[in-house]
């Protein structure tokens, strides 16, 4: 399988938004990094990675103060998640990725 990461811009109704993505491993969406207003209105940046027929662990979402950082508590969260994950459940996120009747791909 594919080691590799990549970004894609989000888009949510046919509309995307500056600094929010989609992190996408071997053509499957597995998660989000996005950019938000945090407490005192500095930056922060909101990572989760998840399949969405696996339960989300605490460990598995978080923030960061710049993306590069986001990026790389991104990964390590993904080795840990991969580590418990089976190829049926990469299979069933696939099927369900691939739905394009779901609410998130209108």
């Amino acid at each position: 399988m594919a080691d590799d990461l990549s970004l894609r811009r989000t888009v949510i109704g046919g509309e995307t938004a500056p600094d929010d993505y989609v992190v996408i491993w071997d053509e499957l969406a597995i998660g989000r990094i996005h950019r938000s207003i945090g407490l005192g209105g500095k930056d922060i940046w909101s990572w989760s990675c998840a399949l969405p027929n696996v339960p989300q662990s605490s460990a598995h979402r978080g923030r960061a103060g710049s993306l590069e950082t986001a990026k790389a508590a991104f990964r390590t969260a993904w080795t840990d998640l991969q580590s418990q994950i089976s190829y049926d459940q990469i299979k069933e996120a696939r099927a369900i990725d691939g739905d394009r009747s779901r609410p998130w791909h209108k």
